[in-house]
């Protein structure tokens, strides 16, 4: 007779309390046994229930079983016990039990109920087979493919569910899609508040991103602050990455810390991206490094000419070098107004790239592949010398208070020609310093880099003026705006869309107004982009905006005429 046949027997046989008795002397020798009487009360174990249980025969008669209550199955559990086997019916379960060492063990269960002339239950026998070793074995298999701190599936079981993928497509033509993201300066989290709090954060994340799972199960934890995502439909690609983006947009509380956090996301197709799981891997994670360019919470589809992709690098390298040398960039000009007055009193650069073969390309598109490849000082020098330039040709068709904005690199500010590039193209042009704005991202700012802190105020000396971009993304301090000069705020686009429709923008965007009112400073909201959001602005006492609402970029030319005509 086999363990896994005995309870089907016993279910199945009508047998008196002494042939019960019978079958468990049959069963001692394969099985752990025991008797109870109607109350539950231990009457007879076998040697093989003391053997698991690690309590001698004296210890277990005339006890119950709760003397072996692990605490791992809930009230409810044994209540519907009871309520089977008080009616006279067989109970099956795997229960956790707790033998006298504290370990736990796992029984495969069947409780009979033994039916005196009363129609009432009077005796119960037990018949129970271990099976922790199989419990032992699934435990091991969980912890093997499921993240041990947020409980997410793990790099393995990820590896597992694209193969499998991967296997589908093939066989049916499906597509599918793998996001790849971390947390923008997730580092930061753990360097300031510490690494509970990180590992709370972590915690939190992985339940908010398990809610929003309608596939389930398809939310993973590579390593550190990496998680990977799979998406089985394309075609919800767009609206899938707005979900998990969205997931950022309420703050993080843990006791007495306040934050909020932002991912950059990339996001692979197969078959068009990759046709194995390391290069979909690889082709999300590229697309990642790109979203990371757009700053705050942002997301990029692969495309090949993000740098990463081996086939194109090199070819896309020699055409930045050649754009470099002949001069083929072009700035285009995103106007800044005075929201009270709607007049333009400043204007940001922006450089673009027309190639032959990839077509018209935003910073955005080029320039995180230019820094990769150790091209981005030079872009810069490229900027802010033709920025200057095309300044003196502005000059007489604006006022005195005009400024053009100019947003560097860290890798440029820090740079040991910098102060000297920014006085020579000064001097070479014949222009004054006060027209000249330069931009630093907030995040630039939040590690106390002194080195960087020193230019600044060097550049400030210069009569210069200082912006940062992004303000609102960092959430460490804000301590360097005591330490560095700055007259101006762009708030993060992030806070500025959508006004109308997310209230927690608008609270934002008015506590960093009255900041900017408390230090002095003036505020620009960026990114601009329906007449809802400016009209709020103007409630709040925006200073200045900028957004495509407004207008499109402009070439120099088209800038001087749009202004001229604003002017008459």
């Amino acid at each position: 007779m086999t363990k896994m046949t005995e309870s089907k027997i016993l279910e199945s046989m009508e047998l008196s309390y002494e042939q019960l008795v019978d079958l468990k002397a049959a069963l001692d020798k394969t099985s752990i046994v025991a008797v109870t009487d109607k109350k539950g009360l231990i009457l007879q174990v076998n040697d093989q229930f003391c053997e698991i249980s690690k309590y001698n025969r004296e210890e277990l008669i005339g006890q119950d079983h709760r003397i072996l209550n692990s605490g791992y199955h809930p009230k409810s559990f044994f209540k519907e016990m009871w309520r089977a086997i008080g009616n006279g019916e067989t109970w099956q379960a795997d229960v956790c039990n707790r033998a006298k060492d504290g370990s736990l063990y796992w029984v495969k269960t069947t409780i009979v109920p033994f039916i005196g002339a009363n129609g009432k239950p009077e005796r119960y026998i037990s018949i129970r087979t271990d099976i922790t070793a199989q419990k032992n074995i699934k435990k091991i298999a969980h912890i093997a493919y499921h993240d041990d701190l947020t409980g997410l599936p793990n790099r393995r079981s990820l590896s597992k569910r694209i193969e499998n993928e991967i296997s589908n497509g093939l066989r049916n033509k499906d597509q599918f899609a793998v996001f790849f993201f971390d947390v923008n300066r997730f580092k930061n989290i753990n360097d300031s508040l510490g690494h509970k709090i990180g590992d709370l954060f972590l915690i939190e994340l992985a339940k908010r991103l398990t809610d929003i799972d309608t596939q389930s199960n398809s939310f993973y934890r590579m390593n550190g602050d990496e998680f990977v995502y799979i998406l089985e439909d394309v075609k919800f690609v767009n609206e899938m990455a707005e979900k998990i983006l969205d997931v950022f947009k309420a703050s993080f509380v843990f006791d007495e810390y306040e934050f909020y956090a932002s991912i950059s996301l990339g996001i692979s197709v197969y078959p068009d991206h990759g046709e194995n799981v390391s290069k979909l891997l690889k082709t999300a994670d590229i697309a990642m490094y790109a979203a990371k360019a757009k700053k705050g919470n942002s997301y990029s589809v692969y495309r090949k000419l993000m740098r990463g992709s081996n086939d194109q690098f090199l070819v896309l390298e020699t055409k930045l070098h050649k754009a470099l040398r002949e001069n083929i960039f072009e700035l285009r000009f995103q106007p800044t107004y005075n929201l009270q007055s709607g007049k333009i009193i400043g204007t940001e650069s922006i450089i673009y790239w027309h190639d032959e073969d990839y077509g018209e390309m935003n910073p955005v598109e080029f320039m995180p592949f230019a820094s990769q490849c150790g091209l981005i000082i030079e872009i810069d020098q490229y900027v802010l010398k033709n920025s200057i330039q095309h300044m003196v040709q502005l000059k007489p068709h604006v006022d005195d208070d005009f400024k053009i904005s100019v947003n560097l690199s860290t890798d440029y500010l820090k740079d040991a020609n910098f102060i000297v590039d920014l006085t020579t193209y000064l001097e070479e042009a014949q222009l004054d310093s006060k027209y000249i704005e330069i931009e630093i991202s907030e995040l630039c700012l939040l590690d106390t880099d002194l080195q960087l802190y020193d230019k600044i105020n060097q550049i400030h000396e210069l009569g210069v003026t200082i912006s940062i971009d992004d303000f609102g993304m960092g959430y460490s301090s804000l301590s360097y705006l005591r330490e560095v000069p700055i007259s101006l705020l762009k708030i993060d686009q992030s806070f500025t869309h959508e006004l109308n429709l997310v209230p927690a923008n608008a609270k934002m965007v008015a506590a960093i107004i009255s900041l900017a009112s408390a230090l002095n400073l003036q505020v620009v909201a960026t990114k601009v982009e329906n007449g809802e959001d400016l009209a709020i602005l103007k409630e709040l006492n925006c200073s200045f905006v900028q957004g495509l609402y407004l207008n499109d970029l402009l070439p120099l030319q088209d800038l001087i005429a749009f202004i001229e005509e604003k002017n008459n």
